[in-house]
């Protein structure tokens, strides 16, 4: 590796509308070894019970409450919530914000 990691990331700036893919392109190129962000959540509800969980997690974000609220709410540990969340999500469940 005849490069920095600085100088690669910098040199990856320089392009036209660089983005977090092509940093990671170009620190594989120069022989860094690069690890990917997962494209989803890990964890998708295949049960009844969960996937209900799942709506009723999307529901009351969709209605304006925080991670933190719907723990509270629902009896879930944050962690649990954040699975749901992330799942209701990629699943379409929850609205899109602005």
């Amino acid at each position: 590796m005849s490069n920095t990691a600085t100088e690669v990331i910098t040199d990856a700036l320089t392009s036209a509308a660089p983005n977090a893919a092509d940093i990671l392109d170009a620190l594989g190129n120069a022989g860094y070894r690069v690890l990917r962000p997962e494209s989803g959540p890990a964890w998708i509800p295949a049960t009844p019970r969960s996937l209900a969980k799942a709506q009723r997690v999307a529901e009351l974000i969709n209605n304006g409450k925080t991670l933190q609220q719907i723990a509270a709410e629902t009896r879930m540990s944050l962690r649990q919530v954040e699975r749901y969340s992330a799942a209701a999500r990629e699943m379409g469940l929850t609205e899109r914000r602005r």
